[in-house]
């Protein structure tokens, strides 16, 4: 059994498809560990075959039960699942402001909190803190710049600070809500002082070639679409969530609103254009977690995969703890 030390926290990130959520709960039985969600969708409730929540969980499905924010599969809670309505936009800092307190929480019991996920924002506000979460939300200034067209957001972005418009992705240069964001962050007034959050963190990254994650991500699509995806957004929409609100709740619920709609008319058409969506998204992922400096890559693809992962984790785990008792 690895000893336990409070205030330390195990990351495991990279792209999807690279088998974070199984590897993170090999490693929580072995440490006495509790995973915690950094997926920027799986925090919605009903949206489980889409955001990956059941067919990450392969075989071991039979064995989850569900309880309030947090799934349980063989005895290990996966935390900050199904924690908010869907209909209700869930921003980063209220990600960061629950799971913080389900870090603590989990380090109080003496166990370890595993943070997994793909979505590094998440990750980041987490582990390091932003700044930025602490300018609040101008309800009257966005509620006018709502108005506005793509267009206009990004010239009216250029005309107040060329840098802040340099320094977003071609992402977040196409998206209205992130472009309000960032007018509303470099307009405010409110003086920022924030404490990062302390943890003595070890991140773990999976990674393999662009070509075996495609392959793996297109599986997973078709894998998605036979356990009932679509039929699971034909059942949200029929219960009262709009297609608007599907498409921003992104990648794949998108194109769900799509098909939806009528706009892809085949199932094979479906299939090709989330699988090409993911493609570009797996792109993203590797260009942000490649800028982190301080992760263990790993390669999902060595037969050792899983035995190099534990004695790195098993090493960090015991020697601080021996460290301090010395």
């Amino acid at each position: 059994m690895l000893m336990k030390k409070r205030n330390k926290i195990l990351v495991i990130v990279g792209p999807t498809a690279t088998g974070k959520t199984d590897l993170a709960l090999r490693l929580a039985s072995l440490a006495q560990g509790e995973l915690v969600s950094a997926d920027s969708r799986q925090v919605y409730k009903d949206l489980d075959i889409g955001t990956g929540k059941i067919s990450n969980l392969k075989s071991q499905i039979s064995n989850v039960k569900k309880g309030k924010g947090f799934w349980e599969v063989k005895g290990v809670q996966i935390w900050m699942y199904d924690v908010v309505d869907t209909k209700i936009q869930y921003t980063v800092a209220d990600y960061v402001e629950k799971a913080e307190k389900i870090v603590k929480e989990v380090n109080s019991r003496g166990r370890l909190p595993i943070i997994v996920g793909g979505t590094g924002l998440y990750i980041k506000a987490l582990v390091e803190g932003l700044p930025n979460l602490m300018v609040p939300v101008d309800f009257r200034k966005r509620k006018k710049l709502e108005k506005f067209s793509l267009v206009s957001l990004q010239e009216k972005l250029k005309k107040i600070s060329l840098q802040k418009w340099q320094s977003l992705n071609t992402s977040d240069k196409q998206n209205p809500r992130r472009l309000i964001r960032a007018i509303e962050l470099v307009t405010s007034d409110v003086s920022v002082k924030f404490q990062a959050p302390k943890f003595d963190v070890l991140k773990i990254g999976l990674t393999a070639s662009r070509e075996i994650l495609y392959k793996r991500a297109d599986d997973r699509v078709i894998s998605r679409v036979e356990q009932g995806m679509i039929q699971e957004a034909e059942d949200l929409h029929k219960r009262g969530l709009s297609l608007k609100r599907m498409r921003e709740l992104g990648l794949e619920y998108g194109v769900l609103a799509d098909y939806l709609e009528g706009k892809i008319e085949t199932e094979d058409e479906f299939m090709k254009k989330l699988q090409y969506k993911i493609h570009d998204y797996i792109r993203r992922q590797l260009t942000y977690f490649k800028k982190e400096k301080d992760i263990n890559w790993f390669d999902v693809m060595d037969k050792n995969l899983s035995r190099n992962v534990e004695k790195l984790v098993s090493k960090w785990y015991h020697v601080a703890y021996a460290t301090k008792k010395s």
